[in-house]
């Protein structure tokens, strides 16, 4: 029986942590109300534990089959998780674990899991696992060769295992069904810092499996100086070389982009990787904001990006010209301060640009197209919108149709279709 000083005792105790439990409660709340919002609003994403689905994980990232599928990745409680959609979104089949171990997993915008598919239907997935340690990371993959019925066990891309910084990896396919994986990795940077020696920036690394992604061969450094934590994107053209479009730094701490293709063969950049952008953005930090690329008719060379430069500012949109090393093309395409996260593609003969931009009280994508290979541009035209948190949005291409990908903190997962007859 518990005496009556005891129980006044366990009520005191009782009451003392309800207390501090409440003001941690308050201080956390106060730290994260400037945040961005990452977690669904939807009823059926609230209550523990919650079902894995694409409106309840973060960061989901879409693709398309041979046949049309609509696939996504997606993470949630240290699992990647892929489920696939036959009627473009509306529903999805239940989703399986790739990772059947749980691991932490990179899941911001910027760093998110990726899906590509092989010749055959093979599935591949990559994603940046977090390590013990700051910004620390290895670049994981896992394929499934018989249609997501089951993955086969990780393996860690990066030859080199020290705990510092492989992360924000790009993922593509070849027509021959060869997997090249780009990433961002800081061992230069390690080895410099070691030898008392001054190193901008990270470097870009990338490796190749020809066989269906059972291994991968040694980590080839593709150059120097990249941009610390900025996506790549990464595009075959015709002849199977992957055009490769990064944030980099040159000297002067300026961040503008560096494009390159690699092959089964490429060696590292001894000096200065070919400019794409002279925007002349100087900032002592990364902007944590990636560009992308997209192929036009005759592997013409699409770009969209964001700057903040002396020359340049806001949303821009430009066409490369490899041969003779420069763009040949470029407009603003959104010069607002609240534009943001670009994306560019191709489709019907028009070559496409989306963004975010918040207006005040909604964040709205916005796109424009072109009808002449990025010469001129339509007026914007708004396509969704929320009035809370949001992810990137993607834009993917199924055969002549282009949608876009966006997952929203009220609305959850959408599809929405860009082009005419998308969707139809």
């Amino acid at each position: 029986m518990i005496s009556k000083s005891n129980w006044k005792n366990a009520v005191t105790v009782w009451l003392t942590g309800l207390a501090l439990l409440l003001a941690l409660s308050a201080v956390q709340a106060a730290k994260h109300k400037h945040k961005a919002p990452t977690h669904s609003l939807l009823e059926a994403c609230q209550g523990n534990p919650v079902l894995p689905s694409p409106n309840c994980g973060l960061t989901p990232t879409p693709a398309f089959d041979r046949e049309g599928k609509l696939w996504l990745v997606f993470v949630q409680n240290n699992h990647l998780y892929l489920t696939h959609s036959d009627d473009l979104g509306s529903t999805f089949a239940p989703p399986i674990a790739v990772n059947r171990v749980p691991e932490a997993i990179y899941h911001d915008g910027e760093n998110r899991p990726k899906i590509a598919f092989g010749p055959q239907n093979e599935i591949y997935i990559s994603w940046s696992q977090k390590t013990p340690g700051r910004f620390s990371g290895h670049i994981r993959f896992a394929r499934s060769l018989d249609g997501a019925k089951h993955f086969d066990d990780p393996l860690t891309v990066n030859d080199d295992l020290a705990p510092i910084s492989h992360r924000f990896e790009s993922m593509a396919v070849d027509s021959e069904g060869r997997i090249y994986i780009s990433w961002v990795d800081k061992r230069d940077l390690a080895a410099a810092k070691k030898a008392g020696q001054d190193y901008a920036g990270a470097a870009i690394y990338y490796a190749l499996s020809e066989n269906r992604g059972e291994s991968f061969v040694f980590n080839h450094k593709v150059a120097d100086h990249s941009c610390e934590c900025c996506r790549i994107a990464m595009i075959p053209d015709s002849n199977d070389q992957m055009v490769t479009l990064w944030r980099h730094v040159y000297p002067g701490n300026i961040r503008d982009h560096a494009i390159t293709r690699l092959s089964v063969d490429t060696l590292p950049v001894k000096d200065q990787p070919i400019r794409a952008t002279d925007d002349g953005w100087m900032v002592e930090g990364c902007p944590h904001h990636g560009p992308d690329l997209a192929l036009g008719s005759g592997d013409k060379i699409h770009m969209t990006w964001f700057t903040q430069g002396e020359k340049n500012k806001g949303i821009m949109y430009g066409r490369f010209d490899m041969s003779g090393q420069s763009l040949d093309i470029q407009h603003t395409i959104d010069a607002s301060s609240t534009a943001s996260r670009p994306q560019v593609a191709a489709a019907s003969g028009r070559i496409y640009t989306l963004w975010k931009s918040f207006n005040g009280t909604i964040t709205e994508l916005q796109v424009k197209s072109s009808n002449d290979e990025g010469t001129s541009w339509s007026t914007p035209r708004a396509l969704a919108s929320t009035a809370d948190g949001s992810d990137f949005p993607i834009l993917i291409n199924r055969g002549n149709d282009l949608f876009a990908s966006w997952h929203t903190r009220t609305e959850g997962y959408r599809l929405i279709p860009v082009s005419v007859d998308a969707g139809k």
